[in-house]
């Protein structure tokens, strides 16, 4: 970093604590390590810890809500302007829209049977 580094982003960096940028659920957001410049780390708020989990519509909210992020205007202005109008939801543990088995299934194909004398 050039220049002054605001006190609470160096005492961060000290400590080694990442800095949330993005939230889209109470398991799904996206934080900044200082320490590291620009670079950034999926997160769970409600786990405290780095393994970020979500229903798909809450990673989509934090798809956008990262697109529209002030950063995104600086390293991609053309996404960030293309997101304005799309509405983030700050979801907690719901979702706008669950997908069903069968949509999972059409995207990623069925299951393989299990094996004969497996407990799959």
């Amino acid at each position: 970093m050039s220049g002054e580094v605001p006190a609470n982003i160096r005492r961060a960096a000290e400590l080694f604590d990442e800095i949330q940028a993005v939230r889209a659920g109470k398991r799904c957001a996206l934080d900044w390590a200082p320490w590291m410049g620009d670079w950034f780390v999926s997160s769970s708020p409600r786990n405290g810890n780095s393994n970020a989990e979500g229903q798909w519509d809450q990673w989509v909210d934090l798809a956008i809500g990262i697109l529209k992020d002030p950063l995104t205007a600086i390293v991609r202005p053309e996404a960030h302007v293309a997101t304005q109008h799309l509405a983030t939801y700050d979801f907690y543990s719901e979702a706008n829209r669950q997908l069903t088995d069968e949509e999972l299934a059409a995207r990623f194909g069925r299951p393989a049977a299990a094996p004969e004398g497996s407990d799959g």
